[in-house]
């Protein structure tokens, strides 16, 4: 006798274990199974199958076993010790009355599971909803669309809730009266640069990545404090590595009558310090670069660290998404940095992440640049600019009032 050997495929190990009945008869040795799944539409989706591969023995003649004399078993069968295919059960007959008894218990229990799921769900509830008038959403939704983070959002809804009555709470005008108080606490500015009375120059850095507009910041600010404020200012580049940066400073100063030095390392910004020892201010424009490199914000520290006491001011494009605002500031924080310039406000509508980044890092907004004008587009930032960004006023509406 030989053995016939196949494979089956079915969904379920029932349906297999019915194809090989019906091929192979009842006496057929199941020789392997396994589960496995296969993808499908376009692998979209995967379905579970299971496969059997089934031996029977057969004659020469070509019978199998199942039809010859009922015990014999192959060589094949006695060395593999192959387990028979168990019989199929046969479904169990219910009688009418237990049917419905079971069902009745099966409703019984839906139920009971029903009314624990809907407990559960509204003792859920109870914990996430807070009883907050309408106003009190209106504002969150405001200032979740003006991108101020969700963390901030809800501190300050928190705040407004602790702060006023029940009856102020119906009260709208009470409400955002009570909302422009919370954003002043934790809005910080510092102010213009303050010049000092010591007899030595004030010496103050900007700092920042590629684009951002140190060198349009450093401009303009040279520009006020030299034709408006009538005061002796000098600025110093150390933007040696981007091609044209030091001429565009040099037509800047050209035209604005500022002298300019060019450093590359600590002993030369030593020589340019002493060069403008008796002038009012001292602007210093660094290079720019990836935030990652690290080796480069440490090559500016070491140029910077001959310049102490020093004001640093880290310079941020408003444009773009509070993530990599943030991993700025965190990178940054090498050169210890104690002031933050918001630039290209008038290249986006949403300003929430300018708050995000004053109670993440922790200190003031210096300015707020709105433009690539020199000069011009540059104002001191206030408490009242920042707080009608941070609820959605547009630019046009808050530098025309605080010009």
């Amino acid at each position: 006798m030989t053995m016939k050997v196949k494979r089956f495929e079915a969904s379920t190990m029932r349906e297999a274990i019915m194809k090989v009945k019906r091929e192979l008869g009842s006496d057929a040795v199941i020789l392997h199974t396994r589960k496995y799944d296969r993808p499908e539409f376009f692998g979209l989706r995967r379905r579970n199958f299971v496969e059997i591969i089934a031996g029977t023995d057969i004659d020469k003649s070509g019978n199998t076993a199942a039809k010859s004399n009922g015990n014999t078993k192959s060589p094949v069968a006695r060395k593999s010790q192959l387990r028979p295919i168990p019989p199929t059960p046969a479904p169990v007959r219910r009688e009418p009355a237990e049917v419905e008894n079971l069902k009745k218990e099966l409703s019984e229990m839906k139920t009971s599971l029903n009314a624990l799921m809907q407990k559960r769900q509204q003792e859920a509830a109870n914990i996430r909803v807070s009883p907050y008038p309408r106003v009190f959403g209106d504002i969150y939704l405001k200032l979740i669309e003006n991108e101020v983070d969700e963390a901030v959002a809800q501190d300050i809804i928190r705040s407004l809730d602790g702060a006023l009555s029940e009856e102020q709470k119906e009260n709208e005008e009470s409400v955002y009266a009570a909302l422009g108080k919370q954003l002043r606490r934790l809005i910080k500015v510092s102010g213009s640069i303050n010049l000092t009375s010591t007899g030595h120059p004030k010496t103050v850095a900007f700092v920042g990545p590629t684009g951002v507009g140190k060198t349009t910041t450093v401009a303009k600010l040279a520009t006020i404090f030299s034709l408006s404020q009538r005061k002796k200012v000098g600025i110093i580049t150390s933007d040696t590595m981007r091609i044209a940066a030091v001429e565009q400073i040099k037509v800047y100063s050209d035209i604005i009558g500022v002298p300019v030095q060019v450093v590359y390392n600590a002993e030369d910004m030593k020589h340019a310090l002493a060069y403008f020892s008796d002038h009012d201010l001292v602007l210093i424009d660094t290079a720019g670069h990836s935030h990652w490199d690290t080796e480069r914000i440490n090559e500016i520290r070491d140029i910077l660290a001959v310049c102490y006491p020093l004001e640093l001011h880290l310079v941020l494009n408003a444009a773009i998404r509070y993530r990599d605002m943030l991993d700025i500031s965190r990178q940054f924080r090498a050169l210890a940095y104690n002031h933050l310039i918001f630039t290209k406000l008038d290249e986006t509508s949403c300003f929430g992440s300018l708050i995000n980044m004053i109670t993440r890092c922790n200190v003031g907004v210096s300015y707020l640049c709105y433009g690539q004008n020199v000069p011009g587009e540059i104002q001191v930032a206030t408490v009242e600019s920042l707080l009608g960004l941070t609820i959605g006023k547009p630019i046009s509406k808050v530098i025309r009032k605080n010009n």
